[in-house]
């Protein structure tokens, strides 16, 4: 049976600060780039050395991918499906200023809720284009893995197994993380493996 990994990006230095990044294409830094490819590694040992390597188009994203696909030898292909949702008027900024400026939307984001901003990303919408991105990349024959960002990467799960999108099951995916799902015979998925290379 195939794999389907998703993983989450490295770190960049906006993650360092506790900031918002969003539509915002931060690279990573140094640290990150040691990050992403001590990961590749261990998503090599789990995968093998065939798979595919698919990635949002964020260069935090490609630069990670490109690190497991250099260990496999394949090229990276991007798909604007798993790029990161728009964090609207919050992007570049801290939590602690959007508690500060936006009171009640940052209460209603933290309750799984919705804030109501110019250019936040719905997460009915970003969970639609993620779960169709990640069933027409799944590949029976070959493991994919997917490089993308942490709510892209929650959605897109929820969407795949059926859940609500304010559902908080699964929880957050650290940076350098992944999940592992499968498609079984009945044409439902599970998640195999959960978070794992997590810190």
């Amino acid at each position: 049976m195939s794999q389907l990994v998703l993983w989450r990006h490295a770190r960049t230095d906006h993650n360092d600060e506790g900031r918002l990044q969003g539509s915002l294409d931060i690279p990573l830094d140094d640290d990150g780039r040691a990050q992403a490819a001590a990961a590749a590694a261990r998503i090599v040992a789990h995968v093998g050395d065939h798979a595919r390597v698919v990635s949002s188009p964020l260069s935090r994203a490609s630069a990670s991918a490109d690190e497991l696909s250099r260990l496999l030898g394949v090229e990276t292909q991007v798909d604007e499906a798993f790029t990161q949702r728009p964090y609207g008027v919050w992007e570049g900024r801290t939590w602690d200023e959007v508690r500060e400026r936006w009171p009640e939307d940052f209460e209603r984001r933290h309750r799984g809720l919705e804030p109501r901003i110019d250019g936040w990303g719905a997460s009915a919408d970003v969970a639609a284009r993620v779960g169709e991105g990640l069933r027409r990349w799944y590949d029976p024959e070959t493991p994919t893995v997917v490089v993308s960002h942490g709510s892209a990467i929650q959605l897109g799960v929820l969407n795949l197994v059926g859940l609500d999108t304010e559902s908080r099951v699964f929880g957050k995916i650290p940076h350098g993380a992944w999940h592992v799902l499968t498609l079984s015979d009945s044409g439902a998925w599970h998640v195999d493996a959960f978070a794992l290379g997590a810190d």
